[in-house]
């Protein structure tokens, strides 16, 4: 199974900020991802998952930042799924959206972001971001 997670963005006054939401099951802070639906191009399923996830609409990158590996299932046992990551540049950020009573999302500086994410894949995905960034 394949999967894709935006990376939401925005700069204001010059600083960089990224916008997280929480994981339905242990309200961690993570990215907006899901699974690729067939026939769809894995940049615009994490489109997708930002809207539906976090209701924000936005331009979204044709090559993924990097990608990281997340367990597929809650079992100990359970097999791990490779997520490719996409920046996506927030146009729009919706006061309606679909999973708005499931999950929180907020905006965070990058150093803030780094410090709430607890996975280190996704925390290495957000740093080479940060890095494609300041090039």
């Amino acid at each position: 199974m394949r999967q894709s997670a935006a990376i939401p963005y925005r700069v204001v006054e010059d600083h960089l900020e990224i916008l997280l939401v929480t994981s339905l099951r242990r309200k961690r802070w993570i990215l907006p991802k899901g699974k690729i639906k067939p026939g769809m191009m894995p940049s615009r399923s994490a489109e997708n998952e930002a809207f539906e996830e976090a209701g924000v609409l936005g331009r979204i990158a044709k090559d993924p930042i990097g990608s990281y590996r997340q367990r597929d299932g809650d079992s100990a046992i359970a097999d791990s799924v490779t997520v490719q990551a996409f920046s996506l540049e927030v146009v729009n950020e919706l006061p309606v959206w679909r999973e708005m009573h499931k999950r929180e999302r907020r905006w965070f500086t990058m150093t803030e972001a780094l410090k709430v994410v607890r996975d280190r894949e996704i925390c290495d995905v957000l740093r080479s971001f940060d890095r494609a960034m300041a090039t």
